[in-house]
């Protein structure tokens, strides 16, 4: 059994594999801080006894105050020293990014992922804490992205830079147009950040002209919440990351 784990800067997703089957995953808040005992918890030693045993782990991580901590978890309860993603693994494309160990393992993970499951070219947009979106070319080569903020950062920081607007709930508006100060920056968060989406898709489309077109991907904790307002996406993957992982594992 493969146990991937996906530390990201909101959630710490975990997946179990029986080869190509996904049996069981589940999802803890993220806080950087976690000790050993904190994260040994009952449901990770459930899985072990219960759905696995667990002789592989591969894990994914942007949080590297978390890496010591799941590597000795992971020792720990499955007797196992998980792999961890590294721009120096074989993804299948050449990494076009200076320097290449700067890009963040979900953003290759995702590009390994979606290109094996839906081919090349395409673009690839998480959209998550951060909103990544990057591509992966005709040509087999990963050409990196861009980086913006992600809703709940946007809401955030206005609330805090403005001193009278409040922090709104982020759901789906009634309307465009808000007939209140919160349905007016509900809908400016939410409407701007699809036009953010299709606009920078839009932009990669017309910066990297390819014979064929780039099949685009979403996936990340918010793409439940605003896909029905972008209209650019061709597929909805909310297992992306965790499916290249266990891609990566088999690959390794």
């Amino acid at each position: 059994m493969l146990l991937a784990i996906d530390i990201g800067n909101s959630t710490i997703k975990f997946a179990v594999y029986e080869g190509s089957e996904l049996l069981h995953r589940f999802s803890i808040g993220t806080k950087r801080d976690y000790t050993v005992d904190e994260l040994k918890f009952d449901r990770l030693v459930f899985m072990n006894t219960r759905v696995g045993p667990i002789d592989r782990i591969i894990v994914s991580s942007v949080v590297p105050e978390l890496d010591d901590t799941i590597r000795e978890v992971c020792r720990s309860v499955f007797m196992v020293t998980p792999l961890f993603v590294t721009s120096n693994m074989d993804f299948g494309f050449s990494i076009r990014y200076e320097p290449p160990t700067a890009v963040g393992a979900d953003r290759l993970v995702n590009a390994y992922s979606a290109s094996h499951k839906y081919g090349r070219p395409v673009i690839v947009c998480s959209l998550g804490t951060a909103t990544t979106i990057d591509i992966v070319t005709e040509e087999n080569e990963y050409r990196g992205g861009v980086i913006a903020p992600g809703i709940a950062a946007m809401s955030e920081a206005l609330h805090l830079k403005a001193a009278k607007l409040p922090q709104v709930e982020i759901i789906e508006p009634q309307s465009l147009i808000g007939n209140s100060t919160i349905e007016a920056i509900r809908s400016g968060i939410y409407f701007g950040y699809a036009g953010m989406i299709e606009g920078l898709v839009r932009r990669f489309l017309a910066e990297i002209p390819s014979a064929k077109i780039p099949c685009v991907v979403a996936t990340g904790g918010y793409v439940g919440l605003i896909a029905s307002a972008i209209t650019v996406f061709d597929h909805i993957d909310e297992t992306l990351t965790l499916d290249g992982l266990r891609m990566l594992a088999n690959h390794h």
